[in-house]
């Protein structure tokens, strides 16, 4: 007889999904994530990045600002239905425009997403803040970054970084890919 039966058992983050699999091609690609096409298509031009409204992920940092604990799921339930991409450059633009805004903070938010999402596209939008610190002085920070590479649907958001640090990386994720991880690199690093 169950005396506790606990139905709201806490999902397991995409990142730490990623960990579980070793990095075994076979399991990453068992894991419920899109294969990178979307990325592929805006790296060839095929498909065009859409400005969207953020005004719900601009409450959310400022929820994050204020350490309440609804911003992941608030951050995860604006990104079920809207993109990364879409969203970056709307809400970097409110960003600028505060008065005051502490960039650890933005570190801090930016490594919550990666590590704790159970949202692919919050994930990703974690990964599009980061890249405007040097990751090499966050050691953590670094490996969840690239760790989240291994799968193709998160290569293309860190490439950038990559690029500016070390294109070995970039040689041993493009090995190891699959999907439409191989075209990204080769349409924005090699081309």
């Amino acid at each position: 007889m169950k005396l506790f039966n606990f139905k709201n058992k806490r999902q397991s983050s995409i990142y730490k999904d990623i960990i579980r699999t070793n990095f075994d091609r076979e399991r990453l690609k068992a894991l419920k994530l899109s294969d990178g096409e979307y990325e592929y298509r805006i790296v060839c031009g095929k498909d065009k990045i859409n400005s969207i409204s953020t005004r719900p992920i601009n409450n959310a940092l400022d929820n994050f600002y204020a350490n309440e604990k609804s911003s992941l799921k608030e951050f995860d339930d604006f990104f079920k239905s809207n993109r990364a991409l879409e969203a970056e450059n709307p809400f970097l633009t409110n960003l600028l425009q505060k008065i005051e805004f502490s960039e650890d903070r933005l570190l801090g938010l930016s490594i919550l997403l990666m590590r704790d999402s159970q949202i692919e596209e919050s994930v990703k939008f974690g990964m599009l803040l980061s890249k405007y610190y040097d990751l090499r002085n966050y050691n953590k920070v670094e490996k969840i970054f690239i760790d989240l590479m291994s799968h193709p649907t998160f290569v293309y958001y860190g490439l950038d970084y990559l690029m500016t640090v070390d294109y070995s990386i970039i040689d041993e994720i493009y090995e190891n890919s699959f999907y439409f991880a191989k075209q990204i690199i080769e349409e924005k690093v090699w081309i």
